[in-house]
Parts: structure tokens; C-alpha cells; sequence
């Protein structure tokens, strides 16, 4: 098996679940169990910190090095932003909740919230067609 395609599929992996965490810590919002909400975005957040820190930093260095002006290296930098902004605001959003039990911290947020989950959903497109872009002749012959 490529190496690259076997490091890229556990990252897109990885980012799926968080996306898992994310509709579920949702569903505890919806019911009102903002105690647990709050847990399942701690815990999406921080996966998704380990994995562009593990994965995506050395990649995307590793992609700007090795092709800085192909299409995949003009591309990978509009990702990257996109990336790294969610990443931000997810963690600014999280960081001033710290685990408290009322929720007069974050409910403020609710707007960045939302406009943070859109941010990380186009990230996380943008990193699927990128992924299907680096691995389509592995994939598809």
C-alpha cells in the first residue's frame, strides 16, 4: 500500500469522526444536556488539533516543498487557511468554556459557533476533494 494514501486515509478517518462528535455533541445541545454538548466539542476539538499537528502540518509542508506550483500546492494553502481558522475559533469557543457548568461562557458564542461549524464543514469538503485529487490514480487505477 502508498504511504501517502495510507496516512491521508487515516486523516480523512479522523476527521470524519470528529465530524460524528460534532453532530452528536449537537444532539445533547438539542436536548438541552449542555454539560455533555460541551464534552463531545472539547473532545472533537482537541482529535482535531492532534491530527493537523500529527498529519496535516508535516503534509501540507511536505506537499509545498515537493510541489510548490502544481495545482496541488496552489490549492493547499486556501485548505490550510481554512483549516487553521477553525481551528481557532475552536478552540477560542471551547478554551472560554473550560469545562464550567453554567453555560452564561459560551452561550454568548452560539453565532460563532455555527459560523465555526459551516467554516469547518467547507474545510472539511475542501480537505475531500483534495484527498480524491492526491489519491484518484491510487483509488481508481
Amino acid at each position: 500500500m502508498n504511504f501517502y494514501l495510507f496516512i491521508s486515509t487515516v486523516s480523512l478517518a479522523f476527521q470524519l469522526g470528529v465530524l460524528a462528535l460534532l453532530i452528536v455533541g449537537f444532539g445533547f445541545k438539542q436536548r438541552l444536556r449542555f454539560r455533555l454538548h460541551g464534552i463531545f466539542m472539547l473532545t472533537a476539538v482537541t482529535l482535531h488539533l492532534i491530527i493537523i499537528g500529527v498529519i496535516m502540518v508535516p503534509s501540507f509542508i511536505a506537499i509545498i516543498i515537493e510541489k510548490p506550483t502544481s495545482s496541488i500546492g496552489l490549492f493547499a494553502p486556501f485548505h490550510a487557511a481554512a483549516g487553521t481558522a477553525t481551528a481557532i475559533l475552536g478552540v477560542w469557543i471551547v478554551g472560554g468554556w473550560r469545562l464550567r457548568q453554567t453555560t452564561k461562557f459560551c452561550a454568548p458564542k452560539r453565532k460563532f459557533m455555527r459560523a465555526t461549524f459551516i467554516l469547518w464543514l467547507i474545510t472539511l469538503s475542501l480537505g475531500i476533494i483534495f484527498y480524491f485529487v492526491l489519491n484518484w490514480s491510487f483509488l481508481f487505477g
